[in-house]
């Protein structure tokens, strides 16, 4: 039982290890799109705080671009329960509080998903761009994973995560180790099997 806890608490160390690291890697690459996650919205039609800041993080990064034809990418389709797809809320955002051409603005309202963000808007790009690089941006916590699935689908981008509010990165980050074992969780069937031998050899 201690080499379960200690195995489990190891490889959580290392995620976050693993997170904060890519967070702090410098982001120097010439983009061409910036994806915006979606997430759910406020009264079904207004994004909600923490989508806001992953939209100024977006912002921040479309105006430090030194690409003059870079665009942005909302992504995020109509849940059941919303009235607009996230990623016309986020671009109406967009229209009402920035001074980005809504010209540079392109919505992605497919996705259910962060793989399917992330796939639909490379589809977008492909069309547009010929080898197109992306910076998708997400909140701090999320980054990793959102990058695993990037490499999944072999998008040439990089993660850009947004600040999130103190209270909620414990609960966020134990959330998105569970995704993170789930994803690889034949590793950890190994893992156990190797340890449970070794017990039971003992």
């Amino acid at each position: 039982m201690y080499l379960i806890t200690f195995a489990i608490v190891t490889a959580f160390i290392a995620f976050l290890l693993y997170s904060f690291i890519y967070l702090a890697t410098p982001k120097k690459k010439i983009y061409d799109f910036i994806i915006i996650h979606g997430a759910g919205l406020r009264d079904g039609e207004y994004v909600t705080t923490l989508l806001k800041q992953r939209i100024d993080k977006a912002i921040e990064a479309f105006h430090n671009s030194s690409n003059p034809n870079i665009k942005i990418i909302c992504s995020g389709g109509q849940g059941s329960d919303e009235k607009v797809s996230e990623a016309k809320a986020m671009a109406n955002y967009i229209a009402s509080n920035t001074e980005v051409p809504m010209g540079r603005v392109l919505l992605e309202e497919k996705s259910t998903t962060t793989y399917e963000n992330l796939l639909f808007s490379k589809e977008i790009g492909e069309e547009l761009v010929d080898k197109p690089k992306f910076l998708f941006v997400t909140n701090n916590y999320h980054v990793y994973r959102t990058s695993a699935y990037a490499r999944k689908i072999k998008m040439d981008g990089d993660g850009l995560g947004c600040r999130t509010a103190g209270y909620y990165i414990p609960s966020a980050f134990i959330r998105e180790f569970i995704a993170a074992c789930v994803k690889i969780k034949w590793a950890f069937v190994v893992l156990y099997a190797i340890l449970f031998i070794f017990l039971f050899l003992l």
